[in-house]
């Protein structure tokens, strides 16, 4: 690339995506990340059957409760290894666990929420749920809950709420795609009954992989879709200090890698999601997504269900795309979206042709310099023009200081005469901004890239080069480019180019691998393009 698509993009981006490079991602190797992952979570199993002890009545017996307390603390242990039966939990009355395609998912019976979800995801497993104390789909309604069923991947609650039967059901997907869940009442007496309005909880929080688990709290947030006037596709909005002003089609949770959504059936019609702030472990204003439902009356005998389907796991933006229901609208692809998913698809249709997403990325990249070498050319011709004009165009703003007027007359006729203009070299290159923050975008938010590796020493392109060696690299020769380009005859500009390799390689330190490979490729391009040129105009 060109010294001056190299200032342009630093100077637009720097708010963009400078302050990357200040978090270090601490990520331990993959092989420790498993076994720490269980000692974090051995920490907090305990709290979580604190908090749902309250729950129990008074006669229920402590021993249960203290069981309870060591079950989940096994659950979430064996969590570091899906191919690991769980300890007893399985004839436990206070726990249940569905397995189901890469997914491990444990109940806290009393409460009949989801105290643990484990992924499986390419580099370790990974627990979604933040606070097992709560649980994910916590319902406010009164009663206490015991295990009714559990059969294959489903599971079924029930509660006495006086006399109002409340059951709770969850089905999951073996591909780990579209889950069900239902709730229902049913009025068990001979009178109408009121069950009071009531609040169906996603969260409070969604955990991610070890390596994000720094950055997710500020990642975090609570979204939902609608359908717009005059738009096709769904709109994404965040939920912040007041409830969802439309009606939605999902509401819930996501960071940079995962989702947590409940879609929004037709017994939710009306509903308006809103955000909820609490503490989960020591971050404070963890955001929940809560479904409040109104109030209501039963009639003797009288069932009311609320059903819904809700998703939990990676934002595999291919898999989203293909559930349908807008839920790929999570995948942040950021101001040039449309840039940035062509981007996307052309990685994973190069990874299925090479077999490798480094490759995929290299080619792209080669791909984008050939499209885009007409205009690297035009900039470095001109530039090489407003290079050797510099003297002549000094000498015009000396003779013509105290006349503005005809000084600039002056400049404009010896462009004119040397067919060049100050634009030249600056507006080809801008053109390319689109593109490397479209692709930046796509590369960083990329699950695809999430534990794929490469070659050599880098086993995963979502993750910092280990050994620093890429943006090592990539700075030496953005530095050898930098003196091969013409110069500036600007000092204040000369003196930025000086320390631009300086500046990238440091913001580059930290980013994934796959990004660095990215600016390798255009910048080893860019290094070559110039030695051409150069050799072919003097």
């Amino acid at each position: 690339m060109q010294k001056n698509l190299i200032l342009a993009v630093v100077l637009s981006s720097l708010v963009y995506i400078g302050w990357y490079s200040y978090i270090e991602k601490k990520a331990p190797p993959p092989e420790q990340q498993a076994a720490q992952q269980a000692l974090e979570a051995k920490k907090t199993a305990p709290s979580a059957a604190q908090a749902a002890a309250p729950a129990a009545r008074p006669g229920d017996d402590a021993q249960l409760l203290k069981e309870a307390q060591e079950l989940l603390a096994e659950a979430n242990a064996d969590a570091a290894d899906l191919a690991k039966p769980p300890k007893r939990v399985e004839a436990s009355k206070l726990m249940a666990v569905v397995e189901a395609g890469k997914a491990r998912y444990t109940f806290f019976v009393p409460n009949a929420t989801l105290a643990s979800a484990v992924y499986q995801g390419p580099v370790a497993p990974v627990e979604l749920v933040a606070d097992p104390t709560r649980g994910f789909f916590h319902s406010s309604l009164a009663g206490k809950f015991a295990l009714k069923s559990k059969t294959g991947r489903s599971v079924e609650f029930t509660a006495q709420q006086g006399p109002l039967l409340i059951t709770k059901r969850f089905t999951f997907d073996p591909d780990n795609g579209i889950n069900f869940i239902q709730i229902s009442a049913v009025n068990t007496s001979g009178r109408t009954q009121v069950l009071p309005a009531w609040e169906l909880t996603v969260g409070p929080g969604l955990s991610t992989v070890k390596s994000e688990l720094k950055e997710n709290k500020d990642l975090l947030k609570a979204d939902y879709t609608f359908y717009q006037e005059g738009r096709k596709h769904p709109t994404l909005q965040e939920i912040e200090d007041e409830p969802a002003e439309h009606d939605w089609i999902w509401a819930g949770l996501n960071n940079r890698y995962f989702l947590a959504a409940l879609v929004a059936g037709p017994d939710f019609k009306g509903t308006r999601p809103l955000r909820r702030l609490e503490k989960v472990g020591e971050i404070e204003k963890t955001p929940s997504l809560v479904i409040p439902v109104p109030a209501l009356e039963l009639k003797p005998g009288e069932t009311r269900n609320w059903d819904s389907t809700f998703y939990l796991g990676p934002k595999d933006y291919s898999l989203l795309k293909k559930l349908g229901m807008g839920l790929d609208r999570s995948v942040d692809f950021g101001f040039f979206a449309p840039l940035a998913k062509l981007a996307n698809s052309s990685v994973v249709y190069f990874r299925e042709v090479t077999g490798n997403y480094g490759l995929a990325i290299i080619i792209l990249s080669v791909i984008i310099q050939i499209i885009l070498t007409p205009l690297s050319f035009k900039s470095y011709k001109a530039m090489a023009v407003m290079k050797k004009i510099q003297p002549e165009m000094q000498s015009i703003q000396k003779r013509y200081k105290d006349d503005p007027k005809r000084m600039n007359q002056e400049i404009m006729d010896l462009y004119k005469r040397h067919g060049t203009n100050p634009l030249g070299g600056c507006l080809p290159m801008l053109l390319q901004i689109p593109v490397f923050f479209a692709l930046f975008t796509a590369l960083r938010n990329s699950w695809d890239l999430h534990g794929a590796p490469f070659y050599f020493w880098i086993k995963d392109l979502s993750a910092k080069d280990p050994f620093y060696v890429l943006p090592l690299v990539m700075g030496g020769i953005m530095f050898l480019q930098q003196h091969l380009s013409p110069q500036t005859s600007d000092p204040a500009q000369a003196a930025m180019m000086k320390w631009m390799p300086v500046i990238f390689t440091f913001m580059f330190l930290t980013f994934p691998s796959g990004l660095v490979l990215y600016w390798l490729i255009n910048s080893t391009w860019g290094f070559a393009q110039s030695m051409y040129l150069q050799k072919k105009m003097g």
